[in-house]
This record gives structure tokens, C-alpha cells and sequence, in this order.
């Protein structure tokens, strides 16, 4: 039994073969709210009175805003299954959440890509971030023009 659990956890797919050694061999990071979820955590910074009463005048901190969310997004995570994919086997592990397609691209540059060796294809015109998430991940980016009709010139 102990074996086939650690068969089911093997890493597996084209990621896991495509992600950098130091990547993969990264621990990941623990924070307090891992062992904790409730009390008031000084170690992560968070404000143990909220934020001030004098712009409102409130005696309440009902928005918790002296908070950090939740860094694996799980309830956010689950929402967006139900909303978008309820019929499907994806649980929240297969869903990323980003700050934005600039984070996503630099993370899949810095995960992937080998600084001074990797490359990227692009084809302008396109998303000016690639070039700069690129450069600062040392990666050469590679242009490849586009047809009038935005095919991709292939061998010309």
C-alpha cells in the first residue's frame, strides 16, 4: 500500500519534465498561517489592533483588514471551479492565480527558461512584457513576423 501512495505521488506531465532542476528541488515556502488560522500573527507582520478607527470613527474591524489573505487561494480557488468547470475533474491544485498576466509570464520565464541559455518566440506585434519579463530573466527573445493575414512565417 505504502507504495502504490508513492506512485500517486510522483510528479508526472510535460511540466515536471520541462521546469529547471533548482526549481524542482525548491522546499516549498511555510508561513505562519500553515500552522495557524487564527490568533494574532506578529511574525507575518499583520497589525494586531486593524486598521485606525479615525477616518471612520469605527470601533469594529469587520473587514479584518489587517490581514494577509490566503497565499494558496484555495476558497478563491473553489469558487472559481464551481463557476467554471463543475463538470470537470480539476481540483484546485491545476488552477493558478496570479496578480496579473505579468506575474504568469514572469514566473513561467523563471521557471522554464535557463538565464543565458533559453529562449522565447514571439510575434509581433504582441504583449510588451514578454520582452521585458525576458530581459530580466536573461532569456533571448526571438522575433518571428507575422503575414498580413497574422500567420506565422515559417522558414522564409
Amino acid at each position: 500500500m505504502a507504495e502504490e501512495k508513492k506512485a500517486d505521488c510522483s510528479p508526472e506531465g510535460i511540466a515536471h519534465k520541462l521546469a529547471r532542476p533548482n526549481i524542482l528541488a525548491l522546499a516549498p515556502y511555510r508561513c505562519a498561517r500553515d500552522d495557524y488560522s487564527s490568533g494574532i500573527l506578529l511574525d507575518a507582520n499583520e497589525n494586531p489592533i486593524g486598521p485606525t478607527a479615525l477616518p471612520t470613527q469605527s470601533t469594529t474591524n469587520s473587514l479584518s483588514l489587517e490581514r494577509y489573505p490566503d497565499p494558496y487561494q484555495i476558497t478563491l480557488k473553489h469558487k472559481y471551479l464551481q463557476f467554471r468547470n463543475a463538470s470537470t475533474q480539476l481540483t484546485p491544485d491545476n488552477v493558478f492565480v496570479g496578480v496579473g498576466s505579468d506575474e504568469a509570464i514572469d514566473l513561467l520565464m523563471r521557471i522554464f527558461c535557463v538565464p543565458g541559455v533559453d529562449n522565447i518566440v514571439i510575434t509581433p506585434p504582441t504583449y510588451g512584457m514578454y520582452k521585458v519579463s525576458a530581459a530580466v530573466n536573461d532569456v533571448e527573445v526571438i522575433k518571428v513576423d507575422l503575414t498580413p493575414d497574422f500567420d506565422v512565417r515559417v522558414n522564409e
